[in-house]
């Protein structure tokens, strides 16, 4: 495979998986909003994703929706992100299948849709953001059934574990600078209840658990539970199998490389504990992401012929 198209279905996947986290992320921040308990101020929410830019104005939730999820002229926009996922799977076309194209063809007509933007604004914006969360898991059940499982699909597992991981640690970041890893008082024990749900880890913790809200017990799921999908642990296991899937068509220094990367990210993750501390666990969090992104670099420089 051309490194070209490898790098096209690479970024087309990381595209698609920043995309269905940001939508979890933000559908979870609006209906806690609607609640009763905005434990995450909206203008707070613009300026993350406006690369730390303050908004001039005060904003409300749903011009803040509208400026992450419509706004062309945000790089961070949930737009933007489809229409990049879309022009590198045209580019890959020959290595990914027809419903795929399709999928993310009809996802680009749908985010463009102008009564989905009326929507958020004069009608229910949980709705909106529900059709593009199903939109993202149609996404995965046709890559799942339809892709064939050769270097495209491995090139595309390892995107998606990349962002994965980056994204969730980024947010369980959040999280525990938001609550200074604690629980002070009810609002604390509803933060750590929706940051739970944003992840899709709610109803899992639930079930592994007496149903107290613990900050730690859901450090350690994000962490280490290798039976929770959004974990770092299992992402990091995934993204070394489907690594390992390259080697036969790798140089040897390039898999080497990133063989190492990885491994060196999950050695970090496997033998360190940081307990309770929050200083430990914040470390732990950037020690990690900062190898995650060293392996970034590999498959940028060894793979793709990416050069700084």
């Amino acid at each position: 495979m051309l490194s070209r198209v490898a790098e096209n279905i690479f970024w087309m996947s990381r595209y698609m998986e920043r995309t269905n986290m940001q939508l979890r992320i933000l559908r979870t921040y609006y209906i806690a909003s609607q609640d009763g308990v905005p434990f995450v101020k909206w203008d707070d929410v613009f300026r993350y994703y406006n690369q730390g830019i303050p908004a001039e104005k005060s904003l409300t939730a749903n011009e803040v929706l509208n400026f992450i999820l419509f706004d062309k002229d945000n790089e961070s926009s949930v737009v933007n992100n489809i229409f990049k996922a879309r022009e590198n799977a045209r580019s890959a076309q020959d290595h990914i299948t027809k419903e795929l194209w399709q999928c993310l063809n009809d996802y680009y007509h749908l985010i463009r849709d102008k009564s989905l933007q009326r929507q958020l604004y004069s009608g229910d914006p949980v709705s909106a953001l529900d059709q593009l969360v199903k939109q993202c898991m149609l996404y995965y059940g046709i890559v799942d059934i339809s892709m064939f499982r050769s270097e495209g699909f491995n090139y595309l597992n390892t995107g998606k574990y990349l962002e994965r991981l980056l994204q969730s640690i980024d947010a369980l970041t959040m999280q525990i600078s938001r609550t200074n890893g604690s629980i002070k008082d009810s609002m604390d024990i509803v933060s750590w209840r929706y940051f739970l749900v944003s992840i899709s880890g709610y109803e899992y913790y639930l079930k592994s658990n007496s149903g107290t809200v613990n900050p730690g017990l859901i450090f350690k799921q994000v962490l280490y539970e290798m039976h929770f999908p959004h974990s770092i642990a299992y992402s990091i296991a995934q993204l070394d199998r489907y690594a390992q899937r390259l080697k036969p068509e790798s140089l040897e220094e390039s898999y080497d490389k990133l063989e190492f990367s990885i491994g060196k990210a999950a050695a970090i993750l496997k033998y360190n504990s940081p307990g309770t501390d929050i200083g430990a666990q914040l470390a732990l969090l950037q020690s990690v992401e900062s190898n995650l992104l060293n392996v970034v670099q590999v498959f940028n420089e060894y793979y793709f012929g990416v050069t700084a």
